[in-house]
């Protein structure tokens, strides 16, 4: 099933630890956590219930997030308790942070009443934030976080009859600047100039994503500075340190490097079969880390590739790890043959990237810790059942496979290395002792401030 040669394969979460470690220390288990290896502490399970969350948060200092959750904004302070911080009054998309902590989010009332909203820095934690200013923009939100320039908010949005459509707003006082009609979220380079799509024509069938057909560079004043097309369409796409932007193809998924000009210097298609979602890539120093998913229900590979951003050329790959149960049924004796269950845990989104290059992966019912090489370090496992199972029953059946998927969202690393994974009902925090890195392109929105710009 894996790509590379990988030591892990088939054997206990126990076993597993002992390969990941240094000197075999022992698992750990809290709160229904088990962390193995070199992964870091567990802090705190933040239990949100029902409530509708919009994730990503925005990590700040002091092991704080900040989050949308229905029509508030709130705060999960470092012992795991929930306060709220402001009422919007509609409902809003995941919160973007700038340099000072002012906050940012777009929400949606009755009437598709869309509004933009910039609130002053929470600036320690238990304390409140208030308004700074609200504006008024059409269409419904597309679930993105604003994006944030020097001097310029970005808020993208979209309505059944216009289309989609992106918003220039200033950041001072709010006032809508320009509005560019079928164009998708925008991404803020160190120069202040804005990437983003345009031409959408319809959906992907395979990403289930709008499908664009160009990348457009944008200077930040509005002047049209290139388009890249691409005629099979675009349906994803990040920036990277160099200036270059990354488009993933609405056709095969296949990642493209595109230079500062606007012209196309390397692809890479996955050599998997039938790939039917492949999101953009997270984007540090040398490396793209690009995840791809299959559509086979029997041994699927879903791997992550790591492709060197200079050339496209594939480094290693990681598809996840095995864990293994083994049971005795009643019926049987010590000497008769065993129930056994193996279960793979798959990567289920983009990693995120610690300033020494460690590699955070969602895996399903798990997070991963890799080095540069692709190489496990240890692991956080929260829910061992879930994944690829494999159950082997001598006694009554051969072999029994399927398929239990544990899609996760991308997890969130802050600039105090603290680490929080949402699995649709918990918040769960890990102090790994490796801050985000600081220039690279962190999925999904650029970073932990989710400002959807690479800091300079």
């Amino acid at each position: 099933m894996r790509l590379v040669p990988y030591a892990f394969v088939g054997v206990s979460t126990v076993a597993l630890l002992a390969a990941c470690g240094s000197g075999g220390e022992s698992c750990k288990s809290s709160s229904g956590i088990t962390v193995c290896g070199s992964f870091g502490q567990s802090l705190y399970v933040a239990d949100l219930g029902n409530e509708p969350v919009q994730w990503p948060p925005v990590a700040v200092q002091a092991g704080r997030i900040v989050l949308s959750r229905g029509t508030e904004l709130v705060e999960i302070k470092a012992d795991g308790t929930v306060a709220k911080l402001t009422d919007a009054g509609q409902a809003l998309s995941a919160p973007s942070a700038d340099d000072v902590g002012g906050l940012y989010a777009i929400g949606t009332g009755m009437g598709n009443a869309t509004q933009v909203h910039a609130w002053t820095p929470a600036t320690t934690a238990g304390t409140t934030t208030t308004s700074r200013w609200s504006s008024s923009i059409s269409g419904m939100p597309v679930g993105t976080p604003p994006s944030l320039g020097q001097d310029v908010v970005y808020a993208a949005t979209v309505a059944s009859a216009q289309g989609s459509r992106l918003y220039a707003l200033d950041r001072k006082d709010g006032k809508v600047l320009r509005q560019t009609n079928d164009a998708s979220p925008a991404a803020v380079l160190t120069d202040g100039s804005i990437r983003y799509l345009a031409d959408a024509q319809g959906v992907s069938e395979a990403a289930g994503a709008p499908r664009y057909t160009k990348l457009i560079a944008e200077a930040a004043d509005g002047t049209r500075l290139w388009s890249y097309s691409a005629p099979e369409g675009i349906v994803d796409f990040a920036p990277g340190p160099d200036r270059e932007t990354y488009v993933v193809g609405a056709g095969n998924h296949e990642l493209r490097r595109v230079s500062d000009a606007g012209q196309e210097e390397w692809s890479f298609s996955p050599p998997c079969q039938d790939c039917n979602v492949a999101a953009a890539p997270t984007v540090s120093g040398g490396t793209v880390y690009f995840p791809v998913w299959e559509n086979r229900v029997q041994n699927p590979v879903d791997p992550l590739y790591a492709l060197s951003a200079k050339t496209g050329k594939q480094v290693w790959t990681f598809d996840g790890f095995d864990t293994k149960q083994v049971s005795y049924a009643p019926y049987k004796t010590f000497s008769e043959p065993t129930d056994q269950t193996r279960t793979t845990h798959h990567p289920t989104g983009r990693p995120v990237v610690a300033q020494d290059g460690t590699l955070f992966v969602s895996n399903d019912g798990a997070v991963a810790a890799l080095d540069k090489d692709g190489q496990m370090l240890g692991i956080a496992m929260y829910d061992a059942s879930v994944g690829e199972v494999h159950w082997t029953d001598t006694f009554v059946e051969p072999v029994q496979t399927w398929i239990n998927p544990g899609v996760r969202p991308s997890p969130v690393l802050g600039p105090d290395g603290v680490l929080y994974v949402w699995d649709g009902v918990s918040v769960r925090a890990f102090q790994t002792h490796r801050p985000a890195a600081v220039q690279a392109w962190i999925a999904p929105f650029g970073g932990p401030t989710n400002s959807g710009r690479i800091p300079k």
